[in-house]
């Protein structure tokens, strides 16, 4: 079907008004707002959303005593973790807890339950339990628990501890450091 002669003014009429609003101001307006949209959608699809914090983090935690008392009832249920190093998980740490230092996480996250147990971690004061807590939320896991205040809460709070320098009460008190005794003033 051949153009007749009116469809061709009719086009030539067209592209002249849009010429002409391209070159007012309100056409640079809206040209410059359309370049912007498409801008921001173009950063929007190639910015990956694990970088897009748009809420907040939120760690999942826990009071020691509650903890230790849910843990008592199912032990099953939990990996009770201690993200410090294996020389001072050994000298005092929760009694329960397996020591998976947190530099090794990288190549024990791997062996970790992703569901069916709760991940439980728990370090000094809590902060390297928090790294960690970060870490394995970054590698998928949902499952995860933080004990707040770590084994310093544990601890004030009179919870079960073991490891080799952990002194009951019922132990002669010439081996408990709080009774103001230093055994080394013996051999002066």
């Amino acid at each position: 079907m051949p153009i007749g002669h009116d469809n061709i003014i009719r086009m030539n009429h067209i592209l002249t008004r849009t010429r002409r609003m391209l070159e007012s101001e309100f056409g640079v307006i809206a040209l410059g707002a359309l370049a912007a949209a498409l801008a921001t959608a173009l950063l929007i699809y190639l910015t990956p959303l694990k970088y897009v914090n748009l809420v907040p983090p939120v760690m999942n935690e826990m009071g020691p005593t509650e903890f230790h008392q849910r843990f008592n009832e199912n032990p099953d249920e939990y990996v009770f973790i201690d993200v410090r190093s294996p020389n001072i998980y050994n000298s005092a740490h929760a009694k329960g807890s397996v020591n998976i230092p947190i530099e090794s996480l990288y190549d024990e996250h791997y062996a970790l339950p992703r569901s069916g147990k709760k991940i439980v971690l728990i370090c000094t004061t809590g902060r390297l339990a928090a790294v960690a807590y970060g870490y394995l939320k970054y590698q998928g896991f949902n499952n995860l628990l933080h004990i707040q205040g770590g084994m310093v809460n544990w601890a004030n709070q009179g919870l079960p501890l073991e490891g080799r320098t952990v002194f009951s009460a019922s132990a002669p008190s010439e081996y408990r450091p709080d009774d103001g005794h230093d055994p080394s003033d013996e051999h002066q």
